[in-house]
């Protein structure tokens, strides 16, 4: 092939279809077994990455001297308009601990574009069929482990790295066909790799018209008729855990949208970080998690502030809950986009700011089709942990199975109660069911009437609840006394999403009210939850 002499742009074309131009890369390139991958990112030399360049990116095993390339396989400066980039991501200085912002980014793009089915296939060739399994494959409340026998790890570019292809069957292995998304965690104490600096989510399969990706499938690589995507959750995020996890299970959606400014006129990506997979830090995306960034603008009295978020603070926007089929088009109302915000003082900026609607989106995207109404508003997610030794992973599970349970308020909550994720394993929750909880609430020493609230949280939104008194203990701190009044009862405060509050209020005394006394009350607390 030509090596194009002639001045680059490593920018999106203007009116290209991202998705198409990564596929026909695909079929240009794919012939040669070294590529592993297509993708579009940030333009990397030896000198940096430079974030205001965007390349497409064509990702091999191992990056080699031009004179060692047969012709054929020689990759074009440029393809389709657009200046390429040949990136090797797995070696021996691969990244292995969580990375700075931009870099996460960065190696999570990658890890999204890293061509899973394709390295599988690879590899069992080279072993000249399936490999045989001799692990374990269990479950420990609502999550999977999975005990590698040797064969889960495959070596690319001197890097060991999961063959996560042969993950999901064996997770398949004990269970069925139901599951929209598996997300993976990695138990790098005991034996596996940490699987590098980010976590990310890799495309599986997509038939959802006018969000800005093309129709795919790999559904059969994976063995699945269900299986939408496949996520990696890094444990050094499992401090941001809301953040991230909104943020990689958002990427089924968003962000890949276009937006034009009239009907007839360009494509436009400035609103997207690199053009493709995150809104960038001037576009009024409010708290969504599907930036790359910690801020919120908020208008006041003309200007714009620009405000920090805590991971606890994020919840989609409603361009999110369109993408995502949980909003109607008539719902989105306004967004804008900022142009070259300049700072006033403190966290006060002046800008003008690009109004916009959904009307945009779409006459770059087009309709969604299906429509929020006929779109489903439950995803059936499952996690699961692959370790190397079953008998203290236990720990780790643990943990998992908390943020799991998380996981399903977040979402719930950030969708603002229009989505709900499953997360149990087994057959998708009923809509609703009747769950029970019981609580004991100590009884501090003291005298008089006491009035304590506890807050028992439910494994999915709680539609009504209530609570009754299940039992009592009472008795005087330091000496026996006469009872003149023993009372206890429960009463319901608040249902909040997942939570129920409740109030005990109790009394025991003697005929002067003046002798402390401790105890417990247990109540029982039912509520209707899905």
């Amino acid at each position: 092939m030509a090596t194009k002499t002639r001045d680059l742009k490593y920018e999106i074309p203007a009116g290209a279809d991202v998705w198409k131009l990564i596929e026909a890369a695909k079929a240009e390139y794919y012939d040669d077994p070294n590529v592993i991958g297509v993708g579009i990112g940030p333009k990397r030399t030896d000198e940096g990455t430079f974030h205001d360049q965007t390349a497409l990116v064509v990702y091999v095993k191992e990056k080699k001297a031009l004179s060692e390339i047969p012709t054929e396989y020689v990759i074009e400066r440029e393809f389709g308009g657009m200046g390429t980039d040949v990136v090797a991501p797995f070696g021996l200085d691969a990244p292995i601990d969580p990375l700075g912002v931009m870099e996460g980014h960065d190696h999570s793009t990658d890890m999204s574009f890293i061509d899973w089915p394709r390295l599988h296939e690879q590899r069992l060739a080279e072993a000249g069929g399936e490999i045989p399994w001799h692990g374990k494959v269990q479950d420990r409340g609502d999550v999977c482990m999975i005990e590698d026998d040797g064969t889960l790890i495959q070596t690319v570019g001197g890097q060991p790295v999961v063959d996560w292809v042969r993950a999901y069957k064996l997770f398949r292995t004990t269970h069925p066909d139901i599951y929209d998304f598996v997300t993976f965690i990695t138990d790098s104490d005991n034996g596996m790799p940490p699987q590098g600096g980010s976590s990310w989510y890799r495309f599986v399969f997509n038939d959802i018209q006018g969000i800005g990706l093309g129709n795919f499938n790999q559904r059969p690589s994976y063995g699945s008729d269900a299986l939408q995507g496949i996520m990696f959750l890094n444990q050094g995020h499992f401090n941001v855990w809301r953040y991230v996890m909104l943020q990689e299970q958002g990427h089924r959606w968003g962000c890949f949208a276009k937006y034009r400014d009239t009907a007839s006129g360009p494509d436009k990506t400035d609103h997207l970080l690199g053009g493709w997979g995150h809104w960038t830090l001037n576009f009024d995306d409010d708290k969504s998690p599907m930036d790359y960034d910690i801020y919120d603008w908020v208008r006041d009295n003309g200007d714009f502030l620009k405000v920090s978020l805590s991971s606890n603070e994020r919840t989609y926007c409603n361009l999110d809950l369109y993408l995502m089929g949980l909003l109607d088009r008539k719902e989105v109302g306004d967004f804008y986009l900022l142009d070259s915000p300049s700072l006033i003082s403190g966290n006060r900026y002046s800008a003008s700011a690009k109004t916009m609607n959904i009307q945009n989106i779409e006459w770059a995207e087009g309709t969604r089709v299906p429509s929020a109404a006929d779109s489903p508003k439950t995803i059936k997610t499952a996690f699961c942990v692959l370790t190397g030794d079953m008998d203290n992973v236990h720990d780790l599970v643990d943990r998992v199975d908390e943020l799991r349970l998380q996981f399903e308020q977040d979402y719930y909550e950030a969708t603002k109660t229009l989505g709900r994720v499953d997360t149990t394993l087994g057959p998708v929750r009923a809509q609703t069911e009747t769950q029970f909880r019981t609580v004991t609430v100590p009884i501090p020493s003291g005298t008089g009437k006491r009035t304590l609230e506890r807050t028992v949280t439910f494994n999915g939104p709680v539609r009504r609840a209530g609570v009754a008194l299940n039992g009592f203990k009472f008795d005087y701190t330091s000496s026996d006394h006469h009872i003149n009044v023993i009372e206890a009862d429960t009463d319901l405060v608040s249902v909040d999403g997942f939570n129920v509050k409740i109030r005990v209020e109790c009394q025991y005394a003697d005929k002067n009210f003046d002798d402390p006394y401790s105890g417990y009350v247990t109540a029982l607390v039912i509520a209707d939850v899905g």
